[in-house]
C-alpha cells in the first residue's frame, strides 16, 4: 500500500512540476498559461490522489477502521469542492 501511494504522489509531483515549467517557458505565447495552471492543478489535486491510492490499498488489505477513516475524508473533501464550485 505504500509503494501504491508513493508512487501515485511522485507521478504526480513529477507531471504537475513538467507541466507548469512547459507552461511558464511558453509563457510568451497564448497557450502557455492554461498549460501551467494545469500543472498548478495537477499538484494541488496530488494529495487527493495519494488519498485515492492508500484508500484503494486499504480496501485489498481490508483494515475496515482505515477504510472508514479515508472514506470520511474523501466524501469531507469532496464536500469542500463541491461547496466551493457553488460560490
Amino acid at each position: 500500500m505504500k509503494d501504491a501511494t508513493s508512487l501515485a504522489l511522485k507521478c504526480c509531483v513529477i507531471v504537475g512540476i513538467a507541466l507548469a515549467t512547459v507552461g511558464l517557458m511558453l509563457s510568451e505565447y497564448e497557450y502557455g498559461d492554461p498549460i501551467m495552471w494545469a500543472g498548478l492543478l495537477v499538484l494541488i489535486a496530488s494529495p487527493f490522489v495519494g488519498i485515492l491510492a492508500t484508500f484503494a490499498g486499504l480496501i485489498a488489505e481490508k483494515d475496515k477502521k482505515w477504510i472508514i477513516v479515508a472514506t470520511i475524508l474523501i466524501i469531507v473533501i469532496v464536500i469542500g469542492l463541491v461547496l466551493s464550485l457553488l460560490k
